[in-house]
């Protein structure tokens, strides 16, 4: 059920048609008066007349001064109206005598309630956005193995989703490790799409400005039918494991 945009309003209001029946109302109102059948009938019988002929001026006017009845009370109410269409007529009700005083606390409780909300939502953000990097993390964990080189095992599937979400993770922590060499281990990898591949080079270019050298391990079958058009284009390097790797470099050394 779609809830009234007039629902939530700190005052009473109303939307009425064409023959002042009552279309919709705030909540507000339907305290004070209930469920109306037309806005005459919540008028003392010196207000009517006045209302009857003013409210029906199309042009813009200055608030309207009415006796409403309440149980068995009236109370004076500055009537602040502006016809929307030729069949739509809005009212919104600023009470008199006191009685705006009762109001405006309303409206400052309100006020404290979206307060209140607006820092709720913003703590959920703040342990939505730890989540994520946590979940960054465990996707693709980065791990100095000493001597300039950092191992990044993949998880999971090899998408453009995955890439773009791990890339700025990835990149800063290889940056704090001062890594000469990062090792993109997809031993654990499942599905590799050619959109991922391409993310993938995208990183790998990165890694490249940043003087960095990439290489590839644990790749499977199905894992080279897509990428060994980025080993030919990107000269990239391709290795059976990491100990294959460390163990290269260490006869060099």
């Amino acid at each position: 059920m779609t809830r009234s945009p007039l629902a939530e309003w700190p005052l009473p209001a109303f939307r009425l048609n064409n023959s002042f029946v009552v279309v919709d109302q705030s909540s507000e109102a339907e305290q004070l008066f209930g469920a109306p059948e037309t806005f005459f009938e919540l008028l003392d019988e010196g207000s009517r007349p006045k209302a009857e002929r003013l409210l029906k001026q199309r042009t813009k006017q200055k608030p309207v001064e009415l006796n409403f009845m309440v149980g068995d009370g009236l109370f004076l109410a500055d009537v602040h109206y502006r016809w929307d269409s030729d069949f739509s007529l809005n009212l919104v009700l600023v009470p008199k005598d006191g009685q705006l005083d009762s109001i405006t606390a309303q409206m400052v409780r309100l006020r404290g309630r979206l307060k209140e909300t607006d820092y709720e939502l913003l703590k959920e953000k703040e342990r939505a956005d730890a989540l994520l990097e946590k979940v960054r993390e465990l996707s693709a964990p980065c791990i100095s193995v000493g001597g300039g080189y950092v191992l990044i095992p993949l998880f999971g599937n090899l998408d453009a989703k995955k890439v773009e979400a791990i890339r700025p993770y990835v990149v800063t922590r290889i940056y704090e490790y001062e890594a000469d060499t990062v090792v993109i281990d997809l031993t654990a990898m499942g599905t590799v799409t050619q959109e991922g591949v391409h993310y993938l080079e995208s990183l790998v270019q990165t890694l490249g400005v940043m003087g960095i050298d990439a290489a590839i391990t644990g790749v499977k079958p199905d894992h080279a039918q897509k990428l060994h058009l980025l080993k030919r284009e990107m000269n990239l390097r391709f290795e059976a494991s990491l100990e294959s790797i460390l163990s290269t470099a260490a006869a060099k050394s």
